[in-house]
């Protein structure tokens, strides 16, 4: 809401009040003062590997994602261990923002001389997130952490 108000200022000093004249005294509107925004948080993301065939020259996979809401898009890059090569799917998409929850799944075909001795990392990343999610081959994962 903004108000303006006039006020009339009149002042006498020994003279006639016809001879002056009386000028509006305008105070201008108050400033919007900006608000401060509230952080944005980082939009929820689970990845998971969903293994369909796995044998020592032949991969096939499926990323898991499950996502939003997200006020950024969110992207997704494959980090392939050495001698291991895709033959069908992308190692690297984005993800477009969204108001509600999600589920993307991507599928891959992947083959190699030898089962790979390395991981591949799926890295899923938006502003304020990091996630990174190995999947080793059929080997056993790092022990947890000590508490």
């Amino acid at each position: 809401m903004r108000a303006w108000l006039v006020l009339g200022l009149s002042m006498c000093s020994g003279c006639s009040c016809s001879e002056k004249k009386h000028e509006p005294v305008v105070t201008p509107p108050p400033v919007p003062v900006a608000r401060e925004q509230a952080p944005v948080a980082p939009p929820r993301v689970s990845a998971t590997w969903l293994q369909q065939k796995l044998t020592p020259t032949q991969m096939e996979l499926a990323a898991r994602l499950e996502y939003g809401p997200s006020a950024s898009s969110i992207t997704v890059q494959l980090e392939l261990p050495p001698g291991l090569q895709v033959t069908r799917g992308r190692t690297y998409f984005t993800l477009a923002p969204t108001s509600e929850p999600k589920s993307h799944v991507e599928s891959l075909s992947l083959v190699s001389q030898a089962l790979p001795v390395g991981d591949l990392v799926m890295v899923v990343t938006a502003p304020g997130l990091t996630v990174r999610e190995p999947y080793r081959f059929g080997r056993p994962g790092p022990p947890p952490p000590a508490p």
